[in-house]
């Protein structure tokens, strides 16, 4: 498993961590609700891989979220998050991965999606433009490494349609309490000029040990995943989200075809609430 692919992944299953899809779609009124995250929240979370029970920290994602206004339009939330291998792995495998999206502060919807994968010699970009009014999304993707042609596609949109970070903050200001105990739920998730059907569901409250952090009551989630040349498609990945106002994941894991990947938080700083999760 090369460390492009390890850390590529991984970045992308922290996105997802609290909330997959299947055909049950689960929405909540945002008309009026404050977010829980504000301007200046930054958190980072450290990737480790394993294989034959060795694991190695092999790079860390960091994700900021900040307060802008548009003209027309208003306020909305810019949140970047980056991905990247440490200096040692670099010099084997570096990567640089850079997602963003853009989010109505008032409807929590993203109007804007962008990334740039930078992994050895590949190269990607890929941008989006929501537009609600039609329910369409118009997507841009294109293969730097190889100046191949721009590919331009429009999707159709449900209510349920979501870029990977917007999907992450988006529930992340949902109210759980409303959130069936083992029921499955679905999301529509869309990765440069494709959707994806992705199933989750809640377990319910468990307290999780976070290497070097402490212990925190959690809200534990399982989620299926696409198949692909990293995961068979049976896999679960299993994550918790702190059981506070801030709902932050924690930890996650999920096994891998060789091996398997964790995600840990590792700093946070300016959360609009405090960690009443964390017991010790």
């Amino acid at each position: 498993m090369s460390t492009k692919k390890i850390v590529s992944f991984a970045t992308a299953l922290l996105f997802l961590m609290p909330f997959f899809a299947q055909n049950n779609c689960l929405l909540f009124d945002m008309s009026g609700r404050e977010p829980v995250f504000q301007s200046g929240e930054k958190i980072t979370y450290t990737l480790s891989y394993t294989v034959m029970c060795v694991w190695t920290n092999v790079g860390e994602v960091a994700f900021l979220t900040t307060q802008k206004t548009r003209t027309p339009g208003g306020p909305y939330y810019h949140i970047e998050a980056n991905g990247r291998t440490f200096s040692f792995f670099d010099k084997i495998f570096r990567v640089r991965d850079y997602f963003e999206t853009r989010i109505d502060a008032a409807t929590f919807q993203p109007f804007y999606m962008h990334r740039n994968i930078h992994e050895g010699g590949y190269r990607l970009q890929s941008t989006g433009h929501y537009n609600w009014n039609n329910n369409t999304i118009r997507t841009s993707t294109q293969r730097l490494d190889r100046q191949s042609k721009q590919r331009d596609t429009v999707l159709p949109l449900t209510p349920c349609s979501f870029d990977i970070v917007s999907l992450f903050y988006y529930y992340r200001n949902c109210d759980f309490s409303q959130m069936r105990e083992n029921t499955t739920y679905t999301v529509d998730l869309i990765i440069d000029d494709q959707a994806y059907a992705i199933s989750y569901r809640l377990h319910g409250r468990e307290q999780q040990r976070v290497r070097g952090r402490g212990t925190f009551n959690t809200l534990k989630f399982s989620a299926s995943v696409v198949e692909g040349e990293v995961f068979s498609g049976k896999e679960q990945i299993f994550f918790w989200v702190t059981d506070d106002e801030n709902r932050i994941p924690v930890y996650m894991e999920v096994p891998i075809r060789v091996g398997s990947l964790r995600a840990r938080i590792n700093t946070w700083e300016n959360l609009k609430f405090p960690l009443d999760s964390k017991t010790s």
